[in-house]
């Protein structure tokens, strides 16, 4: 709550809620935070949470995240939990609810009901900072998983308005969002895209499935630090991808364990990038992103106590989540300043785009 009077800037309503700050006297009910958080707008608090981020540019302080020269934001989607079926007595799903059939095709079969929110975050071998976020509206992006790259093209143009974009070099995305319309918008911005491909009935998997017959993989790099081995293959100059006009470059990425498993990934982006965007580089990128999934993101989704709802309120679920964000991108901050061995290890030597 102390944060909630922090960002608000009408004094009337700081006294309003100032009791909310002493322990003895906070409201135990969900109705009492419903009713005070809509109240507020998430659109000004991030407007507040903008300038904060631009302060911090300006500082310096996030060279830290920086990984070989470039600023790395991952956009990934986080489902909400306690989810809700609709088959209860008390339960109408709201205008943001997505649905989907849970147990299909078998005798416990029920439709559920829950929210989703796009999250984007600057990531680096400092940790991450989150940036902003956007929830998905069914009535205009609809159900199916196609719906977070709307969500998240709406964010990339409001960043672009209030010019958060200049400080972003690369974003990098899983493979739901490896289609030629997000590349495109990623490059429209500057922005380098770079995107895990999974779809193997993509001409483009084709294509790299057949030059793969004449292209070896480099020699074996061993990373001390998080004993594995990898190799590389890069495939240059695609052009089957024919719903996007330009030329486009995949790096093969083959992660050997220490058990002797190989993990297996492909990264798409424009060719035009592949001189900056080198297979370690895409590796330690694809990395941090991955990193960011099941650490920042899982806790964001698992572990902050956001109910479904807050009575379905989607202006309350966008306050505290952004709230539980703020806090911990502060979190990274403090520890990228100040307690420097609780980072996370970056094992990627500095590299020469011209190498």
């Amino acid at each position: 709550m102390r944060q909630i009077a922090l960002f608000s800037r009408d004094k009337a309503f700081q006294q309003q809620i100032a009791f909310l700050c002493e322990a003895s006297d906070t409201p135990r009910s969900q109705n009492s935070f419903t009713n005070l958080t809509e109240q507020l707008s998430p659109a000004e608090f991030q407007q507040q949470y903008n300038l904060i981020l631009q302060e911090f540019y300006e500082s310096s302080d996030f060279i830290p995240f920086q990984v070989n020269g470039l600023r790395v934001w991952a956009i990934d989607g986080i489902e909400l939990h306690n989810h809700l079926y609709t088959d209860l007595e008390n339960v109408t799903p709201c205008p943001y609810c997505l649905k989907r059939v849970h147990k299909k095709g078998t005798d416990h079969e029920r439709e559920e009901c829950f929210h989703r929110q796009v999250i984007f975050s600057l990531v680096g071998p400092a940790g991450s900072v989150f940036w902003d976020q956007e929830p998905m509206y069914p009535s205009e992006d609809g159900h199916d998983k196609g719906s977070e790259k709307k969500a998240a093209t709406r964010v990339l143009k409001r960043m672009a308005e209030s010019h958060l974009l200049d400080l972003i070099d690369v974003v990098v995305c899983d493979a739901l969002y490896a289609d030629a319309e997000f590349i495109r918008t990623a490059t429209s911005y500057d922005i380098m895209p770079i995107i895990r491909i999974k779809q193997e009935n993509y001409n483009i998997m084709k294509e790299v499935t057949d030059l793969g017959e004449h292209l070896s993989f480099s020699k074996s790099d061993y990373d001390d630090e998080r004993k594995r081995r990898y190799q590389y293959r890069v495939f240059e100059h695609l052009t089957s991808w024919q719903a996007y006009p330009g030329e486009l470059g995949i790096v093969e990425i083959h992660e050997q364990l220490p058990d002797g498993t190989i993990h297996k990934a492909r990264w798409v982006f424009p060719q035009i990038q592949a001189s900056t965007l080198l297979p370690p580089i895409v590796r330690e990128i694809g990395h941090l992103r991955w990193q960011e999934e099941i650490n920042e993101f899982k806790l964001a989704n698992q572990h902050f106590d956001i109910k479904h709802i807050l009575h379905h309120e989607q202006n309350s679920i966008q306050i505290f989540l952004f709230l539980k964000l703020f806090v911990s991108a502060f979190i990274s901050l403090f520890l990228s300043q100040k307690e420097p061995s609780l980072q996370k290890k970056s094992v990627l030597p500095r590299i020469s785009s011209k190498s």
